[in-house]
């Protein structure tokens, strides 16, 4: 019986010892792999390195660029962290002028002196195709462009753009295109990683269709890989180079802010103005057409009238055909009856 004890007993003791070495082991080695859980997540299956190797969220919060609480707040954002962004600023702008060809050279001055130029532009005298019929009426000119001002001058710019006369509307605004270059950048890359990796594969192929496939996939990308960098580069052109639309008007006063809103007499005496005004004009460009189409519609009425005659006498000569031979044949009706 105390052997059948201290047998139990034994046995006991080397299941607890072998227990806590299990769960000492599995410890350690759940310790091991979190220490190393970043190292392995890094690599891909065929051992090659998944992310970049000069990124690092932790050299981020080294240098300022996170927030100290980890969170996404605007305190984190540190001046160099703005400088990498990647901006694009438009503005539309447009400005009365008094003295038109005064106010464009200034412009085209300005515009040398930051070192821009202009992309589009677009001159209008003032003259309508609804005012053929008045060529002493007044006109008034318009200039219009779009030009592009370096990043760093573009306040600047708009504020001497400003300053050309009375500023009548302006509107700004900025669109980040950072995500959407380090996408491209990325792609880039790869597609240009797959390139090398095709160059390479076609030194060694000896099968010509083999070698024949595989040139046409390596066209395709190198054409993407081409479109790729056009878009880099026209971002890289917007960012260093602003947006500015403007229009200069011309006109014969500033019109003044209004000082109150019209009452209900005033509105009332306004419409009838305008109404009567308006019709004075309708009467004035339909007056213009009659005098202009009036050769025409005499012309078309005098061929309509030849063509009237023509047919009234058409008429009168088949009329009389019809009736002319009806005496002979009543003469000759009667001299039978006669004998």
């Amino acid at each position: 019986m105390k052997k059948i004890s201290i047998t139990a007993f034994l046995l006991s003791a080397a299941l607890l010892t072998g227990c806590g070495s299990s769960s000492n082991y599995a410890s350690d080695s759940s310790y091991s792999i979190s220490e190393n859980s970043k190292e392995y997540s890094s690599y891909d299956s065929a051992g090659e390195s998944y992310y970049n190797d000069d990124y690092s969220y932790s050299d981020e919060v080294e240098n300022g660029d996170a927030s100290s609480n980890g969170s996404g707040d605007e305190d984190g954002l540190t001046a160099d962290r703005i400088k990498k962004e990647m901006l694009v600023y438009s503005c539309d702008m447009s400005v009365d002028v008094l003295d038109f060809d005064t106010a464009v050279s200034k412009f085209k001055e300005s515009l040398d002196s930051f070192g821009g130029f202009v992309e589009n532009e677009n001159y209008d005298d003032g003259g309508s195709g609804s005012r053929w019929y008045s060529e002493d009426d007044e006109k008034w000119q318009t200039y219009s462009a779009t030009v592009r001002v370096p990043s760093a001058d573009y306040d600047a710019f708009c504020a001497a753009a400003a300053e050309l006369g009375d500023l009548r509307s302006k509107n700004a605004s900025v669109q980040n295109v950072s995500s959407e270059y380090y996408d491209l950048s990325t792609t880039l890359e790869i597609y240009e990683a797959k390139e090398e990796r095709y160059i390479a594969l076609l030194a060694d192929i000896t099968d010509d269709e083999y070698a024949i496939s595989v040139e046409k996939e390596l066209t395709e990308l190198q054409i993407e890989i081409a479109k790729i960098k056009t878009r880099m580069n026209d971002i890289s052109t917007d960012v260093a180079y602003s947006f500015v639309n403007i229009s200069i008007n011309e006109v014969k006063q500033y019109t003044p802010e209004p000082v109150q809103k019209d009452t209900f007499g005033q509105r009332l005496k306004n419409t009838i103005s305008s109404t009567a005004s308006n019709f004075v004009k309708f009467l004035e460009v339909l007056l213009f057409i009659i005098i202009a189409l009036l050769p025409y519609i005499i012309l078309i009425g005098i061929i309509v009238f030849v063509i009237i005659l023509i047919r009234k006498s058409i008429k009168k000569k088949r009329a009389a055909k019809n009736i002319s031979p009806a005496p002979e044949n009543t003469a000759a009706q009667n001299d039978t009856e006669n004998k």
